[in-house]
């Protein structure tokens, strides 16, 4: 059967509704996948890139298991 859709058909998650990969700038991918990993959504990830375009040392986030402070990686 042929495809239906005109691009490449892409996973869609239920944390990806308002920020995509293409919004994040200030870190490399490895660094985003390893936030990714340990649980963190994509609007928390968000968060921690515009942290680290800012220059700031660390980041304290308010998440479903309640807060965490993290020390971020400098601007590249």
């Amino acid at each position: 059967m042929p495809k239906m859709t005109s691009g490449p058909a892409r996973a869609w998650h239920p944390g990806m509704t308002t920020v995509s990969k293409e919004d994040i700038k200030h870190m490399r991918p490895k660094q985003r996948n390893k936030y990714r990993r340990l649980g963190f959504t994509w609007a928390e990830i968000k968060k921690i890139d515009r942290a680290i375009g800012q220059g700031q040392p660390t980041l304290t986030l308010k998440t479903s298991a309640g807060q965490v402070t993290l020390s971020l990686p400098p601007q590249r």
